[in-house]
């Protein structure tokens, strides 16, 4: 089916709109900004989904102000999500602006939410606050607006700031905390006079990462103290040990990466390679979700934290180049953050399937206080890092049918992947003057062959890239074509868990599906419809 017109209309609304990239990163490999793409097909029908169903009841005011237990996280997550769906669909949201409107309504004499705890530090309401700084400062992003730029700011400064010096002390060692239990919204585990402490062992390291957006918003060295302090009292954590929660850990290692690119310590980056390589073996579940704790098997997924995952593996491979960071994100955007997404487009909690219990179960229909809103992010961050460049090279990092729309450089992209291997690409302006279009070379793919204007292209292979070097011109057309045949490994297991593409399918049982030909299996697009059965019997 030709999607040309739809989105050729699309381009037309978007012309005035240019790359996100500085002239300082013009030699470093940058994603586009949201105003720039256009998403389509299933991608644009989640992001819908989501963008609706946080503009329904139960994300208006007041009720959204009101989170005592751990102050300002479901409104900050809630103006980061309704952000960015909107960027990424390209409208505005009334519900937005009232919040933004109504929020100093409801801040404390010090200039923010809840109480004022001093002098305990109670790390829900800093992990809380963080979610409301990375909203406030994407917002501001978004629109312009300064004036919110003030109010994160005073956040910073009036609860996070007072705690440097003590930061330092924050308690890591295994007998200071308390490692079983919990549910799926934490809760306080236990307090004294100097920390107010959660069963999200680490949860203030979310604070932490929403305190380093804030700091490349409003840099001051009163911020930058604390980032630092906060960064060190992380890198003495034993993850494993201490049984952290992993949706605190990814939160972390997102904003170490980001902090790195701000500060250019290099050294952060290969510190969160580490903590990534022990998430990736002890912390993610064979279904490319995560256990909630490190070393507890027997709890859940948490869309907050795969969303994080996919961030954390995607920046990594934009920085290394490694095609290993690259496969690993598709495989979390198609298989976890895919699988997690219900059919009202709010996210919940799975099951953590293992040998003994290999079938994938929805434990949480929907976690309306904290996965529907990080849905928002995760389904816009796919859409963001749809497209790449660097220097006179296009990069695409994925592929996902819509269009690059950056008002010198415009192409559209046709496909079904992964329910089939054929991809066309189309530019519609060059004037940025891109030499060459760069494509991933799938792990998962054969015989791959690529032509241009009909006729057969040499492509260079190297490093999990294929690059096709020509000064592109308005109407060239790009196709892609190559083989997915199924496929199976022991990934996390003993059992065989067959592929199609980059879709987990299911695994070879030795009982159940003992006659059952793996053949007969065919791509599984994410079946949002039956995700409110209680066992999903084909995915694993």
């Amino acid at each position: 089916m030709n999607k040309f017109p739809k989105i050729l209309t699309l381009l037309a609304a978007a012309s005035v709109c240019f790359c996100s990239c500085s002239d300082k990163d013009a030699e470093s490999l940058q994603t586009f900004h949201l105003d720039n793409v256009v998403v389509q097909n299933e991608l644009s029908t989640r992001i819908e989904s989501n963008f609706n169903r946080l503009n329904s009841d139960i994300y208006q005011p007041p009720v959204v102000y009101e989170d005592k237990d751990w102050p300002g996280d479901f409104v900050g997550r809630t103006i980061l999500g309704l952000t960015l769906d909107s960027e990424a669909l390209h409208c505005d949201s009334d519900l937005l602006e009232t919040l933004i409107k109504d929020l100093p309504s409801y801040f404390n004499a010090k200039g923010y939410l809840g109480p004022d705890y001093t002098p305990a530090i109670n790390e829900q309401q800093l992990s809380g606050h963080g979610w409301l700084l990375r909203g406030l400062c994407e917002y501001s992003k978004k629109t312009g607006d300064k004036a919110v730029l003030e109010t994160v700011r005073q956040i910073a400064h009036n609860l996070f700031v007072p705690g440097l010096g003590t930061y330092c002390t924050y308690p890591i060692a295994q007998d200071q905390r308390t490692t079983e239990g919990g549910e799926a919204s934490g809760s306080i585990a236990s307090s004294d006079e100097q920390w107010i402490l959660s069963t999200d062992i680490g949860c203030i390291f979310i604070g932490m990462a929403g305190l380093i957006d804030a700091y490349e918003m409003v840099p001051d060295k009163e911020i930058k103290a604390t980032v630092d302090e906060l960064i060190a009292r992380f890198l003495e954590v034993d993850l494993t040990g201490i049984k952290a929660q992993t949706h605190a850990t990814l939160s972390a290692l997102r904003g170490l990466i980001k902090y790195a690119a701000i500060t250019g310590d290099e050294t952060l980056v290969a510190e969160s390679v580490k903590r990534w390589d022990i998430y990736v073996n002890e912390g993610m579940a064979c279904c490319y979700g995560n256990l909630n704790w490190f070393g507890r098997p027997d709890s859940w997924t948490e869309p907050c934290a795969i969303v994080d995952s996919y961030i954390v593996a995607f920046d990594l491979w934009k920085l290394t180049k490694n095609p290993a960071y690259r496969d690993m994100a598709e495989l979390i955007a198609t298989n976890a953050i895919g699988h997690a997404q219900r059919v009202n487009g709010g996210f919940g909690c799975d099951s953590c399937p293992s040998d003994e219990d290999p079938f994938l179960k929805v434990i949480i229909p929907e976690a309306t206080w904290c996965c529907t809103m990080r849905g928002a992010e995760g389904l816009s961050r796919i859409a963001e890092s749809s497209w790449a460049v660097e220097g006179k090279s296009l990069y695409v990092p994925f592929y996902r049918p819509g269009a690059l729309c950056a008002g010198d450089i415009e192409v559209e992209e046709v496909t079904e992947y992964p329910a089939d291997g054929h991809v066309s690409f189309k530019f519609l302006k060059n004037e940025r003057g891109i030499y060459t279009l760069v494509l991933p070379e799938l792990p998962w793919a054969e015989n791959m062959t690529v032509t241009v204007n009909g006729g057969s292209v040499e492509a260079a292979a190297a490093g999990g890239l294929v690059s096709i070097d020509r000064k592109f011109a308005e109407g060239d057309v790009v196709e892609v074509s190559f083989d997915m045949p199924l496929r199976s490994d022991k990934w996390m297991g003993s059992k065989d868990r067959w592929y199609k593409g980059p879709v987990q399918l299911g695994y070879k049982s030795e009982t159940a599906m003992e006659e059952f030909d793996p053949s007969l299996l065919t791509p599984v697009r994410h079946m949002m419809e039956i995700m409110d059965h209680d066992h999903v019997q084909v995915l694993f």
